[in-house]
């Protein structure tokens, strides 16, 4: 499942998301994050923490912390990659969530 975050940038703002995201159950398989301007514009590919497909009413409850306006659900992608052995951990900041093809852009 795609989720793709359209908002102002902040301090803060990608370790709120994510929090949100591990307080509902979701993992974080690939992450594009990118800020042009003062405006965040992040896609996040997720699924539950047992690598099956987010529920609807997952979606619904995150939809309704971060906001409706802000986050978009964009479907089910093909782009994501398959289970391999390479991940990394982004420091204590993620708290042991693992990542994988994480995509930082930042222009302007």
């Amino acid at each position: 499942l795609e989720l793709e975050l359209c908002t102002d940038d902040r301090f803060g703002l990608l370790s709120d998301v994510t929090r949100i995201f591990r307080e509902n159950g979701l993992s974080i398989k690939r992450a594009e994050i990118s800020t042009k301007c003062g405006k965040a514009k992040d896609s996040f590919f997720v699924t539950d923490v047992s690598g099956n497909p987010v529920e609807p009413t997952t979606v619904d409850l995150i939809r309704q912390q971060i906001g409706q306006t802000i986050l978009r659900v964009k479907g089910n992608s093909a782009k994501l990659p398959q289970d391999t052995a390479t991940s990394f951990l982004f420091g204590n900041f993620f708290r042991g969530r693992t990542f994988k093809n994480l995509v930082c852009n930042t222009i302007c």
